[in-house]
């Protein structure tokens, strides 16, 4: 079984849910490249990274970054200005530029892991696909 969400559909959750305006673009397979408006006062810019997704372990998905130079103090501010918005438990900082997000922090993202093994997840063009089956 496969699902998908589109960018769009995604960008419109994540707006809703952190009041931030986080847009995704195609990169491959299994990259995407996030870009978030920093707006710390005095610096106005947008901050890009590539997330490279590495494994899927049940509802936990270990995920590498890489905004280039900075990216771990770039890293640490962005989970600063998110830290309040998002739910406690959901990102796991790692050695490596590698998070675990742990995604059954989520509630309805839990309910769906109830029912479904995810098996896999691939980055469209315009969307992020998963594969999986019902348990």
């Amino acid at each position: 079984m496969k699902a998908s969400i589109s960018f769009p559909e995604l960008q419109s959750i994540l707006h809703e849910k952190t009041e931030q305006d986080i847009s995704f673009s195609f990169v491959g397979d299994k990259t995407v490249k996030v870009t978030y408006p920093l707006n710390l006062g005095f610096i106005k810019k947008d901050f890009s990274a590539d997330i490279t997704i590495l494994k899927m372990a049940g509802s936990d998905l270990l995920v590498r970054l890489d905004a280039g130079f900075g990216t771990d103090t770039a890293l640490n501010t962005i989970l600063g200005l998110l830290k309040n918005k998002i739910p406690e438990g959901l990102i796991e900082k790692r050695p490596d530029r590698q998070l675990m997000l742990h995604l059954d922090t989520i509630e309805q993202v839990k309910t769906v892991f109830e029912a479904i093994q995810v098996n896999d997840i691939h980055v469209l063009a315009d969307a992020l696909e998963v594969e999986g089956g019902l348990k």
